[in-house]
């Protein structure tokens, strides 16, 4: 059996801007960190906890971190431990954009893109570790829905940074969705390389 590995710890009072479900202030995320093929996304395999700091601290803080063994993960998918400092952000969509919008605003799009020196999701997205706004999709945008049908919207981006001493895959990402409108909080990822 290989260990989950810690990949990100929120707290409610460091991301206001993120809604977290009733009585819950801990949102955490781990994964899997070998390559499952039969899996859509062929990464790294993301599970959710959306927990509460009091029973957390009341039931005790793991303090050896369990770790996979040489040979029991994928060396792109483990990330070293860190700390961040949530920074806010306005973002775009990039690949996003609805066609008649993106027609509509492809020649402004070249200006910026010519007097900048830079692909316009350069300065539209923020391609990094992030909580909410747009995936930096580098492959044509691949939104999930839950069963019942509803598009997912973008909950956290998982991107390959210094801090995290990642590489996964052509400086690519691991997105997390959530439907909010399903009272089990449903998510699905996406890898895109």
């Amino acid at each position: 059996m290989v260990s989950m590995v810690p990949v990100a710890q929120l707290f409610a009072r460091d991301v206001p801007e993120l809604s977290f479900p009733e009585g819950m202030d801990v949102l955490q995320l781990v994964w899997c960190p070998m390559i499952h093929p039969r899996d859509q996304a062929g990464a790294a395999l993301p599970k959710l906890y959306w927990r509460s700091e009091a029973d957390v601290l009341a039931t005790g803080v793991l303090r050896d971190i369990p770790t996979p063994q040489e040979g029991e993960y994928e060396e792109e998918f483990m990330p070293s431990p860190c700390t961040v400092s949530p920074t806010p952000a306005v973002e775009y969509p990039n690949w996003d954009l609805p066609q008649e919008l993106w027609q509509t605003l492809q020649p402004r799009i070249e200006e910026l893109e010519e007097r900048f020196g830079m692909e316009y999701t350069l300065f539209a997205c923020a391609l990094q570790n992030k909580v909410g706004g747009y995936p930096a999709w580098n492959q044509p945008p691949d939104w999930p829905a839950c069963e019942r049908g509803h598009r997912m919207e973008h909950l956290l981006s998982i991107t390959p940074e210094e801090d995290l001493d990642m590489v996964m895959g052509d400086l690519g990402g691991i997105y997390i969705f959530l439907c909010r409108q399903c009272p089990d909080l449903s998510y699905a990822h996406r890898y895109d390389c």
